[in-house]
């Protein structure tokens, strides 16, 4: 069954996902879609939907798809392929996505590691 409240949730994590992968800050987002990063900060947290004008100049200035923000709205058999990851694994992503440049380097191979040990098998 289709819940609005978890919709405008998962809204909000896509967009802080996709603003944290591109080294973007809210208060530049802010910026560039006119509003301000308070605005940015309800809409990432899930408080606020924002407008449909909205959310497509925050598509633009993320270079992202509509399609992207809503794929955890749909049934499975509707979703698209632009999905990034799961939204389980946001978490992970923002925490990821806070490390030192050190410390990603190391996840990453620590990650290519673990994937070269399972495929040998």
């Amino acid at each position: 069954m289709f819940n609005i409240d978890i919709a405008v949730v998962n809204l909000g994590k896509r967009i802080q996902e996709a603003r944290l992968l591109r080294n973007i800050t809210q208060d530049y987002l802010a910026e560039k879609c006119n509003v301000t990063p308070k605005h940015i900060s309800a809409i990432e947290r899930g408080s606020s939907p924002g407008s449909v004008t909205l959310l497509l100049n925050i598509c633009n200035v993320l270079g992202i798809t509509p399609n992207s923000l809503f794929v955890d709205s749909f049934s499975e058999d509707k979703k698209t392929k632009d999905c990034i990851i799961p939204i389980d694994k946001h978490e992970v992503l923002v925490k990821y996505s806070k490390l030192t440049n050190s410390n990603q380097k190391f996840i990453n191979t620590a990650i290519n590691h673990c994937y070269d040990e399972q495929t040998r098998r």
